[in-house]
Parts: C-alpha cells; structure tokens; sequence
C-alpha cells in the first residue's frame, strides 16, 4: 500500500503533481470506506509466526510448571505464581512492543488461568470445605484478570472467555435458576454486541470485533437455555413447531445484523428436530443421522452462498429509515 509519505516524496520529486497526489488519496479513501461486503471480519492471528511462537510458550509453561513444580510443599502455590509472573510479562511484550495479536491472546489466558488456580489453592482445593464456593472465588479472579487484560491490551477476542466465565459464575452465584441466568446473561452480550454494530456500521474499527465475539458467546448462552425448554420429551408436534419458530427467528436476527452466529447456535437443535421428524417416520437411527447432516450441510451451504441476497430479501421488507440504521453491507 502506497503511504502519505510516499505521496509526498512523488510530488516533491516532480513525478505526480499534488492535484494528482490528491486524487489517488480520494481513492484509496473511498475504497478504504467502503462496507465489508459479506464476510463478516475473523482475524485472531496475525500470520503463521504468530503460531509458531504460540507454541513455544506452550512449551515454556509446561517446562516452568515442571521446574517449579520440583520445589516440594510450596509448588502448589509457586506454580501458579510463576504463571503468573510469566503470563503477564508475555503479554506485556507481545501486545505493547511486538503488537503479536495471539500470543498476547494466550498469555492473557494463561495469566488467568493460573490466577483461578492460585485462588483455588489458596481457598482450600479439592480438600475446602465448601467446593463449590472455592470454584467461585476461583471464577472471580479469572473474570477480573481477564478484565484487566482487556483493559489494558484491547484484544477483541479476550471477550469471549471473560463473558463464558462471567456468565458461568453468574450462573452458580444468584438464587434463580441457571437457565434464567444463562438466558439474562445471553440476551444482554448480545445487546452490548448490537449496540457496537450500529455503532460501528460500516465495521471499520474494533467496536465491530468485539461484537463478533459477543455474538459468538451471547448467541449460545441465551439459545441454549431456550432450546432445552422446549425440547422436552415426547418429541410433540408443538415442540418441533417452538424449536423452528425460535430458529426462524435467530435467523432472521443474523441476516439483520450480517451476523452468522446465532444461526451456527441453532444448527444442533434443527438437526435434533429432523431427527425427531425422520423417527415418527419409523426411520431407523442409521438412517436418522444420514438424513439430519445432509439436510442440514445442504442448508448450512445454500444459506452460506447466497447470504447477501438473503439479507437483501429481509432488509427489503424494512422501512427505509430502520434498514439505514443496520451494518452497512453489500446488498446487490
């Protein structure tokens, strides 16, 4: 990509005048704003290096656990310690000085990781009197390392562990059922993930990558719970009818949004449902699964092909002033 200074240095030496020099900045603008088109944006790693150096910090961690670990009575509270220590000074270098996207992800992970187990020990272990209250002290600090993390570096994709913990220990934590909390927590990652689309129309900034990854936590957390009320036993024609409305709707919320997420969370439950069809049939099991993943892969396919004029087809039905306000993406 031709740069500002590259521009200024063409002009300066005479071989473009700075009327042409403008102009080759409007176009590279104007290509630059232009929607995303139809695929939504997934880029967690940067290139193959940053795979490769993964790896090695695997290896790091598992040789520092043995090494430490080799110091006697005091390893289960040294281990954790260290990778602690270790963690964080890993994603201090690889987000602020080498800007290496996933081994600043994996050191993130790791710190919290190793934060949870120090708590954990510290509250008692498998030997506490109360496990389940030593789980969730061991859940707040993963949640609080992680939301420092993401504080501090800004990785999109830190979002999904720290909302799939925080809803987990919401889960645990408040006197209601689980599913409701699942259900809450789901439906408010997914309104946060609205609010930056709308935000972010054009998905030009981080706002659009943070939603991404609110919906891919928000989308099975608040389905899942749905899904499994009204797949009772019986197998009822009322069921089915539920678990297609609910589908219906997931999907038509992802062609809104040109998000695909809510649509992949559905795809156990369809397939359940055609199941559950071919079975009132008399259809034997083998048969059942060579029915439900054809149709369902064939579905997946058409959907995943013409997804733009999809989209195209529900926007059409909107008012004009509501469809404005949607991700801008191509539509013809």
């Amino acid at each position: 990509m031709i740069r500002e200074s590259d521009l200024d240095a063409a002009v300066s030496q005479n071989l473009i005048t700075a009327e042409q020099a403008s102009k080759l900045r409007e176009i590279a603008h104007a290509r630059v704003r232009q929607p995303h088109g139809t695929n939504e944006r997934f880029n967690i790693v940067n290139n193959l290096a940053e795979i490769f150096v993964s790896i090695g910090q695997v290896l790091f961690f598992a040789a520092l656990f043995i090494f430490v670990g080799s110091y006697g009575a005091n390893a289960a509270i040294a281990i954790p310690i260290a990778g602690i220590i270790a963690g964080w000074a890993m994603a201090e270098f690889f987000a602020r000085y080498r800007n290496m996207r996933w081994p600043a992800i994996v050191a993130s992970i790791a710190a919290a990781a190793c934060t949870a187990w120090l708590v954990a020990v510290l509250s008692g272990g498998p030997n506490a009197r109360n496990v389940e209250t030593m789980w969730q002290l061991s859940a707040v600090a993963a949640v609080l390392s992680l939301a420092l993390s993401l504080a501090r570096y800004r990785l999109p994709f830190l979002i999904l562990p720290f909302v799939s913990v925080l809803g987990a220990l919401a889960s645990w934590a408040l006197p209601w059922p689980r599913e409701i909390t699942m259900v809450v927590a789901g439906a408010a990652a997914l309104t946060v993930a609205v609010f930056l689309d709308l935000r972010d129309r054009e998905r030009m900034t981080r706002s659009s990558a943070f939603a991404f990854w609110l919906y891919v936590a928000g989308a099975p957390m608040f389905l899942h719970p749905i899904y499994s009320s009204v797949t009772s036993p019986g197998q009822s024609t009322l069921a089915i009818t539920a678990v297609l409305f609910v589908a219906a709707v997931a999907c038509i919320f992802g062609l809104l949004l040109d998000r695909r997420s809510p649509i992949v969370a559905s795809l156990l439950y369809l397939g359940i449902v055609i199941a559950w069809s071919a079975k009132t049939l008399s259809v034997s099991p083998q048969i059942q699964t060579a029915l439900t993943l054809p149709i369902l892969g064939v579905g997946v396919m058409l959907l995943g092909v013409w997804w733009k004029q999809a989209r195209a087809a529900v926007l059409g039905t909107l008012p004009p002033t509501l469809a404005r306000r949607l991700p801008l993406t191509e539509t013809r």
